[in-house]
């Protein structure tokens, strides 16, 4: 029979290595897993400013480009009754014409031609012919062709602006070509003031009265 003292030590002998070799371990425990870094929201004073929008660039307004110069210039000079007209700054012809006579006067002025009519007939002057009329006034002034031949050279007419009409059909032929909006139709003013510009009126004051 086993005494009790044996009994002791044998449960201490079994015991022993195990507790030395707990006693005794040199083995670190193993690392703890890093704990995840919770980033803190940025302040509201460092948040990044809305970036500035480029200021909107200025809208010049493009100018229009002047208008070309008319082609064709037909002048009439009621102080001599002539007509002279230009082509591309070439005078080409030089006829005698009958403006308004005394109280049917022709108005002075610088007009485009807006009509063209080659037969026409005059509803205000008992159905007088008006052939190659070019109508240059809302009030129905125009320079057309006429048989009153031998009154050519002097004011003679109810205010248009008479030609022969051989010469009235050239010039017709002519508007028609170059086109009204290419067209001017000057017409000088009274005795004593032929349209001229003041510059060139005061060096020559009488230049050109009877050109």
């Amino acid at each position: 029979m086993i005494s009790r003292r044996k009994l002791m030590l044998a449960l201490g002998a079994s015991l022993l290595p195990g507790a030395a070799m707990a006693t005794t371990s040199t083995t670190p425990p193993p690392p703890e897993a890093p704990k995840p870094v919770v980033k803190k929201p940025a302040p509201a004073s460092a948040k990044k400013a809305p970036a500035k929008k480029a200021p909107a660039k200025k809208q010049v307004a493009k100018k229009k480009a002047p208008p070309p110069p008319p082609r064709l210039i037909v002048t009439i000079n009621k102080v001599s009754q002539k007509m002279t007209v230009e082509l591309d700054g070439d005078t080409l012809y030089k006829w005698p014409v009958s403006t308004g006579a005394p109280g049917y006067e022709t108005p002075s002025g610088t007009y485009r031609p807006f009509r063209l009519e080659r037969e026409h007939f005059s509803k205000e002057w008992d159905d007088a012919p008006m052939p190659y009329s070019i109508f240059f006034t809302g009030r129905g002034h125009a320079v057309h062709g006429s048989y009153h031949i031998k009154s050519l050279g002097r004011r003679a007419s109810h205010g248009c602006v008479r030609l022969h009409p051989d010469n009235a059909a050239k010039l017709f032929a002519l508007v028609q070509k170059t086109g009204t909006s290419n067209t001017r139709v000057v017409v000088k003013g009274g005795f004593f003031s032929d349209g001229a510009a003041v510059s060139a009126k005061a060096k020559k004051p009488f230049a050109n009265w009877f050109n």
